[in-house]
């Protein structure tokens, strides 16, 4: 297995959200107990930079940063990705990026609690808890 966290997730547990942190945060760590499986897409660590920077403080934001990435690896997005996601049939654009990135870099799942933007997606999307219900099953 080789999912994309999308940025909800790794919000869910930056932030301890509430009745969300728990599944997120077993999908991050099963990331994380397995290198080089896991990935981040590049843009959702400036979005997840800017969401959690507000309240947490830069110093914090930019530290959980540091622990994710030493456990994950980065879906990149060039120009290839970029017009991949141009030409996806999704309105948001986004997690076109995203769905692109996870293209690129050979995801099996994008891990999202935004399941109705994922429909048309070339990766299959589930949620986290869903996630672990497959990791589990490996």
């Amino acid at each position: 297995m080789r999912p994309l966290l999308d940025t909800n997730v790794f919000v869910d547990v930056a932030l301890r959200r509430p009745g969300l942190h728990e599944a997120s945060g077993a999908a991050l760590a099963w990331c994380l107990n397995h290198p080089g499986s896991g990935l981040l897409a590049v843009h959702s660590l400036a979005t997840f930079s800017y969401l959690a920077g507000r309240g947490a403080g830069s110093a914090k934001v930019r530290g959980f940063i540091a622990d994710l990435i030493e456990g994950m690896d980065i879906a990149r997005l060039d120009n290839s990705e970029v017009k991949r996601a141009l030409s996806m049939p999704m309105t948001d654009f986004e997690d076109a990026l995203v769905a692109a990135a996870a293209e690129g870099a050979g995801a099996t799942h994008i891990v999202t609690r935004n399941l109705a933007d994922f429909r048309r997606s070339p990766v299959k999307a589930v949620t986290p808890e869903d996630f672990v219900r497959l990791a589990a099953k490996t």
